[in-house]
């Protein structure tokens, strides 16, 4: 099966690395990447993956009319370009990365003719958007892979349920020893300027308005007005919205505001997740509705505590108090009794990151998801709908 990967920017996200990691572990389909000169083609390049550089546009599904028709005009031009590619290769199926990604593959279907699966990644848009975004994925695409329950429940009608599925997204499981672990510590925590023996809260991804770092540094705040010495690191920087640059001049001045200057860390981004982990104490997730929540496992993976919000897909990784801790989203009191919890609890820590480290590597490999992913391509190509049904109105492919 030879396999087009659609990604409609050049930019690198979660969506991008989920991406990459699950071609890297095909072992029946022979992915391409397609997608704009940069970062993504150069990644694809690194792990030995073929690329096709693919002219594209970068759209935002917006209610404004006018801004909406622009939109359109772009996404109409960059999907005839990614057809008259596709008519002249040898492809035989489509797999669009994003919600974006499937509407321009499928602007021209009628003319390249060839199968295409929809990846959902994040929480689909509502109202007349919405409406149009599921009409267009109804008629031209042949199947949608959600990464969880919540993204399809609020995509899937009774007339896309048969075509929907639900996989989730994995990482690749790397055992770092207790030696290394503790030396990633200490060089972390000297690099950002944070005693060896402080309580360390992370947070890790896009600075943007509904990932809420605003709870983090807040939640900080009240520990440290109680007496705790801990310091909140920030990981990430804010990208591709103007909004999520303003928010990001809020946060540092929530900070100031708060008087926590020394205690708040903005890192920036880091190709180190992993071994930020490692020097963490607790990871930190307080989206309004994360999508599904990769950082979660990756945390997991190297066994450090985790505390997110009870809203999206993250309920569908943490189990509360067996394998990490939940709590309402923007009640950052709570979260810092959680916190103040973990921290003056040793065989909490130990019991969270114990069963953490198994759910990943039980429930989230990326060998698992890109099993997965190829099973559905069998079943598109064969049209196959007769696999077993999901409870939340998806199916669930199995190993």
């Amino acid at each position: 099966m030879r396999i087009a990967f659609y990604n409609h920017t050049s930019a690198v996200s979660g969506a991008e690395i989920s991406m990459l990691l699950t071609a890297k572990h095909f072992s029946k389909a022979e992915p391409i990447i397609f997608a704009p000169e940069g970062e993504v083609l150069e990644r694809a390049q690194s792990i030995g993956i073929r690329v096709m550089p693919t002219p594209s546009y970068r759209a935002r599904l917006r209610k404004n009319p006018f801004l909406l028709i622009k939109d359109m005009i772009g996404m109409l031009a960059a999907g005839w370009k990614l057809a008259s590619i596709l008519k002249k290769e040898p492809i035989d199926l489509i797999h669009a990365n994003s919600i974006r990604a499937g509407i321009m593959a499928g602007l021209f279907k009628w003319y390249h003719k060839t199968p295409i699966i929809w990846h959902m990644r994040d929480i689909p848009p509502k109202g007349l958007v919405g409406r149009a975004v599921k009409l267009l994925g109804r008629i031209t695409a042949e199947g949608f892979i959600g990464i969880s329950k919540s993204v399809l429940e609020n995509f899937s009608d009774s007339s896309l349920k048969a075509r929907s599925y639900l996989v989730h997204n994995g990482v690749e499981l790397t055992y770092i020893g207790d030696q290394e672990k503790q030396d990633y510590r200490k060089k972390i925590r000297e690099e950002l300027r944070t005693p060896q023996n402080a309580k360390v809260a992370t947070i890790i991804g896009q600075i943007a308005p509904w990932k809420r770092q605003e709870d983090a540094i807040r939640a900080t705040a009240k520990l440290i007005q109680d007496g705790t010495e801990v310091f909140l690191w920030i990981v990430g920087i804010a990208k591709f919205r103007k909004e999520n640059e303003l928010y990001f001049e809020t946060l540092k001045s929530l900070v100031y505001e708060l008087g926590i200057e020394d205690r708040v860390i903005f890192a920036g981004f880091r190709e180190d997740v992993l071994e930020i982990c490692c020097a963490s104490d607790i990871l930190l997730l307080c989206s309004d509705n994360e999508p599904f929540g990769r950082v979660v496992i990756e945390a997991m993976s190297q066994g450090t505590p985790v505390i997110g919000t009870e809203a999206g897909g993250v309920p569908e990784i943490i189990r509360n108090g067996i394998n990490g801790m939940m709590y309402p989203v923007s009640e950052y009191i709570k979260l810092s009794h959680l916190m103040s919890q973990l921290f003056n609890d040793p065989q909490l820590m130990k019991r969270l990151s114990d069963n953490g480290l198994l759910n990943a590597e039980q429930n989230f490999s990326i060998k698992q998801t890109a099993e997965k992913v190829e099973n559905i391509y069998q079943n598109v190509l064969q049209g196959d709908a007769s696999r077993s049904i999901d409870p939340a109105h998806s199916r669930e492919v199995a190993k």
